[in-house]
């Protein structure tokens, strides 16, 4: 339950909101509603409660349901089960997800109730809830519900048996995907989406050749299918993901570098390298974090040249966090003067790398001394903290923690082991 100060007056802007919750107008209280459900505050909570029980409209008790389920009281608990067995689909649909949304453990009899809902939306809305509830028992009881001719249904059933980790459903998904492959249509492409999501989500390395043919083939989840293989960790995938890297799909191509990192599969370097010098920056960036991290020393001259000349101001800094996966000390004088560098997004890449090359030396305490003065905020926060950790005791990558204003890939290399 959110923790609030009761002794505190409510703000104007919920005061407003739970002054609209009782207008004579349906739309202004509907509106409410979905607002309250957005505040922190959870003396919100009985006003929605209420709106749930007792308002005469559809949509105002489904708003009032959907905004409990975000807000996450347990004093909402039993009127949302309650709220199963409103009048209205609408509402019901609601109340299923918000409870599924809560991860309320304790609603599972009332969720497998809604499973014979006569409403589809009902249903598949207490799929999907059954799947957030973390209770490894209930996929046995979604397990025969793949057979559905439904491919809504069937989609939300896939789904939550990856949630709930049901590895038994592993062998219907293969033989699912499978059969989808034979005559591709566009109705089929959600589940068929959802299956390799799901294979890849469970680790399911008996689907690799499947996941291999859907990648080669399958229209519209060909980059779905390549990621999928590089969560497998399964090596003999690697060279299906190198041959895709003849092709021309910007998102194929990054799935495949990423997968093809992820495998450590440096028999594709050859092919790697090429797209440092792609026209697009999107691949540069990937191709440069692929090279790096799989250790080729052939490529270490072209990314230092990309630090300086690469045209993209996004592509460099990616190429200053790749630098830090060298584990090369002899990068470190070409990054130095990089602490003066006009993109901030460089000088806060720099520091992580800095880090990861050499922690201990002089010059990278030198530069972190400059970047505390940096202009831009979460620069200068970040290498402060570096420095404030630094004074008690020796620094590592895995150690530093920094504050959310930090760029968006710190907090990966931040806490890298």
């Amino acid at each position: 339950m959110n923790a609030t100060n009761e002794t505190n007056p409510l703000s104007l802007t919920i005061q407003n909101y739970l002054d609209k919750l009782e207008n004579l107008n349906p739309r202004q209280r509907s509106h409410a509603a979905i607002e309250l459900g957005k505040q922190t505050d959870t003396r919100v909570v009985p006003p929605l409660v209420a709106a749930l029980r007792g308002d005469i409209n559809t949509y105002v008790r489904a708003a009032a349901a959907e905004s409990l389920g975000y807000l996450n009281d347990e004093r909402a608990i039993f009127p949302l089960m309650d709220a199963l067995q409103d009048s209205s689909s609408f509402v019901r649909r609601a109340a299923a997800l918000s409870l599924g949304r809560m991860h309320a453990k304790e609603v599972q009899v009332a969720l497998l109730h809604a499973l014979e809902d006569p409403n589809i939306y009902v249903r598949r809305a207490a799929i999907t809830a059954i799947g957030k509830l973390g209770i490894p028992d209930l996929g046995k009881v979604l397990l025969p519900l793949l057979e559905t001719d439904d491919r809504r249904v069937q989609r939300n059933v896939i789904t939550a048996l990856h949630r709930l980790e049901m590895r038994e459903a592993i062998p219907p998904m293969i033989e699912i995907l499978e059969g989808y492959l034979y005559a591709p249509c566009q109705q089929e492409l959600p589940v068929v989406k959802a299956l390799v999501v799901a294979l890849g989500k469970l680790q399911a390395r008996e689907a690799v050749p499947v996941l291999v043919r859907v990648m080669r083939g399958y229209v519209g989840v060909r980059s779905i299918a390549a990621k999928a293989l590089g969560q497998l960790g399964e090596v003999s995938a690697g060279p299906a993901l190198a041959a895709v890297l003849r092709g021309r799909s910007t998102g194929l191509l990054v799935a495949a570098l990423a997968s093809i990192r992820q495998l450590d599969y440096r028999e594709a370097l050859p092919q790697v390298r090429q797209f440092l010098f792609s026209a697009d920056p999107r691949l540069r960036r990937e191709a440069a974090m692929t090279v790096a991290q799989l250790a080729d020393q052939e490529s270490i001259p072209i990314l230092l040249q990309m630090v300086q000349d690469d045209p993209s101001p996004l592509a460099r800094p990616a190429v200053v966090e790749a630098l830090g996966y060298v584990d090369d000390a002899r990068v470190l004088p070409h990054l130095l003067p990089l602490v003066d560098d006009m993109n901030a997004y460089v000088r806060a890449a720099l520091i992580p790398t800095l880090m990861s090359l050499d922690a201990s030396s002089p010059q990278v305490r030198a530069a972190l001394e400059t970047l505390v003065q940096d202009n831009v905020q979460h620069v200068a926060a970040t290498a402060q903290r570096v420095l404030e950790q630094w004074e008690v005791e020796p620094v590592s990558v895995g150690s530093v923690e920094l504050g959310e204003e930090r760029a968006s890939w710190l907090p990966r290399w931040l806490t890298r082991q």
